[in-house]
C-alpha cells in the first residue's frame, strides 16, 4: 500500500488553499514540538496571482536507492517513505535527487527531512481549515481518476496554468517548477 497527501481545490465550494500556512505549523510543531515553519515536511507555494497550493513528498520513491549510507526506507506500515533522521549524515542526495523539492534540511540538526505521513495520521490533514489536504491511497485503481480529477482542477483554478496547457503538459510542469523556485515563502 502506497499513500500520500494531496491538495484537492474543491472549486464548487470555494475550497481552495488559503495560504493560512496552519499546515505548516501543526506539522512543525508534531515532530520539532516548535511552531516553526523552516521545520516543516510540507510547503505552502505562492504562485503569481494569489494561487496557494500546499506541497509535500508525494512517496514516489526516487529517492531511496540513492542515499548512500541507505538510510532511507518505505514504511509497510503507512504506506511512506521515510529517513531515518538520528542516523541521517545530512550529505544532501536525497534532497538533489528529489524532483519537487519535498526533502529538506533540518535548520537545527543539519539532517534530511520529509514528510513520513505522521505515522498514518497526517497533522496538516487533520488540521487544515479549508479541508482540501487529503491522504490517498496511490495503490488503489481510483486513485488514477482521482489524480487526474485533481489536475483538472488544479487547471481550472489558475488562469495562467490553463492558458499554458495549449503548449502541452511539459510547459505546465516547468512553469510549476520555476514558479515553485521563485515564489517560496
Amino acid at each position: 500500500m502506497r499513500r500520500q497527501i494531496v491538495y484537492i481545490p474543491r472549486v464548487e465550494l470555494e475550497g481552495r488553499c488559503t495560504g493560512c500556512r496552519l499546515c505548516e505549523l501543526t506539522c512543525s510543531m508534531s515532530h520539532s514540538g516548535a511552531f516553526n515553519p523552516d521545520k516543516a515536511r510540507i510547503r505552502v507555494v505562492t504562485f503569481d496571482g494569489g494561487l496557494d497550493i500546499p506541497t509535500t513528498c508525494n512517496q514516489c520513491g526516487l529517492c531511496l536507492d540513492r542515499c548512500p549510507v541507505n538510510l532511507i526506507k518505505l514504511n509497510p506500515k503507512t504506506g511512506s517513505i521515510t529517513i531515518d533522521e538520528e542516523k541521517c549524515t545530512g550529505c544532501g542526495v536525497c534532497i538533489e535527487w528529489c524532483p519537487i523539492g519535498a526533502i529538506s534540511l533540518n535548520p537545527e540538526t543539519s539532517k534530511a527531512q520529509k514528510c513520513d505521513l505522521c505515522d498514518g495520521s497526517p497533522e496538516c490533514v487533520k488540521y487544515c481549515p479549508s479541508k482540501v489536504l487529503h491522504m490517498l491511497d496511490t495503490s488503489s485503481s481510483r486513485s488514477i481518476d482521482f489524480k487526474r480529477r485533481i489536475y483538472a482542477a488544479t487547471l481550472a483554478s489558475n488562469e495562467q496554468l490553463l492558458r499554458d496547457y495549449k503548449y502541452g503538459d511539459s510547459a505546465i510542469q516547468s512553469l510549476i517548477k520555476i514558479s515553485s523556485k521563485v515564489n517560496i515563502k
